[in-house]
């Protein structure tokens, strides 16, 4: 498009206001900030007993996200917080789609038990069956399934791939699905949480655990509270 159909006063010998010329180019390309993808990632309880984001994108403190909790033994979304800070940390995500650098975010809010799920930046995030969450405005599906060792987080737009994050359990776990590491292929949505309920994989995730005592129930209760 020229830019003399864009602005004819310019061409015309009519005084045209700077502020209004701005104003116009800002209109126009406002477009393309508000169509790039939504930014996700998982959330997870880690070995400090704090929450994380792990995501491939660059986090502002004054976004909100949107995040999985589990409710009553299944995956519900969402509860809505903000990041504490980037942390300097080593993580055992990967971006597998696009190879970017993954930058790890404290959240503010805590789960008393361990916990893997989905993480989405704004307030637009919704549960669509299980695991998934969908961003309507954007066309999105988000979805998670588990491999031999670790978390698949698959990000679809329109039907079309444009997400793959990867995140390490360090334990070996049994696979949901045998398409979870094919990108070409849907995967089937998983609960990967709810295979984080005992001693052994607690363990790697939010380090030392107390022995049970005689009471306690054979497995951990998925139980959520925020800060």
């Amino acid at each position: 498009m020229e830019l003399k159909s864009l602005f004819p006063t310019l061409y015309t010998g009519q005084p045209m206001d700077i502020k209004h010329t701005l104003s116009i180019i800002l209109t126009i390309f406002s477009g393309s900030v508000f169509a790039q993808d939504t930014g996700f990632g998982f959330v997870k309880n880690n070995p400090d007993g704090q929450t994380y984001l792990y995501t491939a994108q660059n986090i502002s403190s004054n976004e909100v996200i949107s995040v999985q909790f589990p409710q009553d033994g299944t995956v519900a979304c969402c509860k809505l917080t903000k990041t504490t800070g980037e942390k300097q940390q080593q993580g055992d995500a990967m971006d597998l789609l696009n190879e970017s650098d993954m930058h790890i975010y404290g959240l503010d809010i805590q789960y008393t038990a361990p916990f893997i799920g989905i993480a989405v930046v704004g307030k637009n995030a919704t549960e669509s069956g299980v695991s998934a969450v969908e961003i309507k405005d954007q066309a999105t599906t988000i979805s998670t399934c588990l491999s031999q060792e670790g978390v698949h987080l698959f990000s679809r737009k329109n039907g079309s791939l444009n997400g793959h994050l990867y995140l390490s359990l360090g334990y070996d776990a049994e696979p949901t699905s045998n398409s979870c590491e094919t990108e070409n292929t849907e995967s089937v949505p998983t609960d990967v949480s709810g295979h984080i309920k005992n001693r052994d994989n607690c363990d790697s995730l939010r380090g030392d655990i107390p022995e049970r005592g005689p009471a306690a129930p054979k497995n951990l209760d998925r139980v959520i509270s925020d800060k």
